[in-house]
């Protein structure tokens, strides 16, 4: 299985307070360290304590997390000088193995146009003993990230594609073709046979010059895999496609 790391670039933003704004609220750990979980361990909760260092009243105004795996939660968002304000940030390391790189903006009332503070938390997270549970839809023994493919920006003269990231959760090696696929349109794995335990791209191609003239400038059409073993309309992605003429 491949690890994914992801939000790598949060990082390279450091350091964690904003230099001009360093002087109204600072705090003493704006980086903490998750230490190692896995991906069924249940979300966890870190505080970052912050103090108005300045001679005027602060107002926390939103709190931005940069990934959907981290949500936040402010008290004190209101301060007196010399009062304090916890940020927490709850991570949920479901679905997302790897480096832990994510983190949070703090904005104020009184900085305009710009973050006033980047709060981070590092660490790693193991996979869990489901390895294919950030797969959600099966096909067979071929595990999909979504079953669902949008193609927007088909021009004439252009062969656009989607990538629906899959994977082999079965012992047999897998070889998925489509037998009914319209002439505009192409189906191919990368690569071509997907091994058991593997992971692949399922690559939709639409063929631009080959979608009739009466078709509208947006449709949508099945895909039914073959190679699996499953009813037709369990193995079915639909794809939504946009002509732009």
């Amino acid at each position: 299985m491949k690890i994914f790391a992801f939000l790598s670039l949060f990082f390279l933003a450091l350091p964690v307070t904003v230099n001009a704004q360093k002087e109204l609220l600072e705090f003493e750990h704006p980086l903490i360290d998750a230490g190692t979980m896995t991906e069924d361990d249940a979300p966890r909760t870190f505080t970052f304590v912050g103090k108005n260092v300045s001679k005027k009243i602060l107002h926390i105004t939103q709190v931005r997390t940069t990934c959907g795996c981290t949500s936040s939660y402010v008290r004190g968002d209101v301060m007196k000088p010399g009062d304090t304000c916890q940020v927490q940030l709850t991570f949920t390391p479901n679905r997302y193995p790897g480096t832990i790189n994510t983190g949070a903006y703090l904005y104020l009332k009184e900085v305009e146009g710009q973050p006033a503070v980047k709060l981070a938390l590092t660490g790693k997270v193991l996979p869990g003993a489901d390895q294919w549970a950030r797969y959600p839809h099966k096909m067979g023994a071929l595990r999909l990230k979504q079953a669902k493919a949008s193609i927007t920006e088909v021009r004439p003269g252009t062969e656009p594609e989607a990538r629906i990231l899959c994977g082999n959760s079965g012992d047999k090696p897998l070889r998925i073709s489509s037998l009914l696929l319209p002439p505009y349109a192409r189906l191919t794995t990368e690569p071509e046979v997907i091994e058991p335990g593997d992971e692949a791209d399922l690559v939709i191609t639409i063929i631009a010059d080959k979608i009739p003239a009466t078709m509208p400038e947006s449709f949508t059409f099945p895909v039914i895999l073959e190679g699996l073993d499953a009813r037709p309309s369990d193995r079915t992605i639909q794809v939504v496609v946009k002509v732009k003429r």
